[in-house]
């Protein structure tokens, strides 16, 4: 007798038909005649089928954990996850670092250099008398001028050399230019949720996010049943939540898939990265909540 069977008989025995489990449960039936006939491949993924068996079990009066245990080789929840996991890593996008070759950064010095060698060659050109003309003696040798033999004296050559002030200043600014390029930029830090449907007071969530860490921070005016659960069922807070105990604050940076079961919704208030989770329009105040979160990682 399969996990599915069980239910059924038990159902039945009760006298109960699947209307009625669903107005227990709010979900709908046909998840729940998919679950009787063990059509797990129409289910959103293997959390919900753990999530709805035990909410089916509960209500008929079985101990969800022994039964989920009784009938774990039945359930295809192994190599649901593994798929779901490897597709979750592929996702994940390695952000290429940018560097700045070697010869760039040491391209300012380098022009330096060559610009001093550049000026101290052409000092000593000067010096020796390169750019001076071959003028032959303009004074005859009968000249009578009383200044013929006298030497012409060229004025000294000034040296245009960069004195070490301005070579450290420009040394300074180039190794400012050279830090400037190398700091790379660091990516903004987003968070996103949509609500991809509500549906008898179910709702799907859907959060991405380029952070590492994923804090949930929970508060309250009220008094609210709060029940979270990650994809395992593996449960992470179940009582009745106050404003004495407002914020509730838990790391679930290693979750993949958030279950959250709530009353009161309009005295509630939950985040996810400092981003608030938009509840439907169409929520009932009266009626308890259920909304389902899955996290992607870029």
């Amino acid at each position: 007798m399969g996990i599915g069977e069980r239910l059924k008989e038990e159902r039945e025995s009760k006298n109960m038909s699947l209307d009625d489990v669903q107005n227990l449960t709010k979900i709908q039936v046909r998840y729940l005649d998919a679950i009787e006939q063990e059509r797990f491949n129409v289910m959103p993924g293997s959390f919900y089928v753990r999530a709805f068996i035990k909410e089916y079990a509960t209500v008929l009066g079985l101990n969800p954990d022994e039964l989920m245990e009784e009938y774990k080789s039945d359930l295809p929840f192994e190599k649901e996850e593994s798929i779901a996991l490897s597709r979750v890593k592929s996702s994940k996008k390695n952000k290429p670092t940018t560097k700045t070759p070697a010869i760039f950064s040491l391209l300012p010095s380098v022009i330096v250099v060559l610009l001093i060698i550049g000026i101290v060659v052409l000092v000593w050109l000067f010096r020796q008398g390169f750019f001076a003309g071959d003028e032959g003696d303009p004074t005859p040798a009968d000249n009578d001028d009383n200044t013929a033999g006298e030497s012409v004296q060229l004025p000294p050559a000034q040296d245009t050399s960069p004195s070490e002030e301005e070579e450290s200043e420009d040394s300074e600014s180039s190794d400012e230019e050279q830090v400037e390029e190398e700091e790379p930029e660091e990516p903004e830090q987003e968070t996103e949720i949509s609500l991809d449907n509500y549906e008898n007071n179910e709702s799907y969530y859907n959060l991405t996010t380029t952070e590492e860490n994923v804090n949930l921070v929970i508060t309250t005016e009220n008094r609210n049943w709060l029940e979270i659960a990650d994809e395992t069922g593996n449960s992470l807070y179940e009582k009745t939540f106050s404003t004495d105990e407002s914020p509730l604050e838990l790391d679930v940076s290693d979750v993949e898939e958030l279950y959250l079961r709530f009353g009161e919704p309009q005295s509630i208030n939950i985040e996810l990265n400092g981003e608030e989770l938009e509840l439907s329009d169409e929520i009932q105040a009266s009626q308890i909540q259920r909304a389902w979160i899955t996290i992607e990682k870029q």
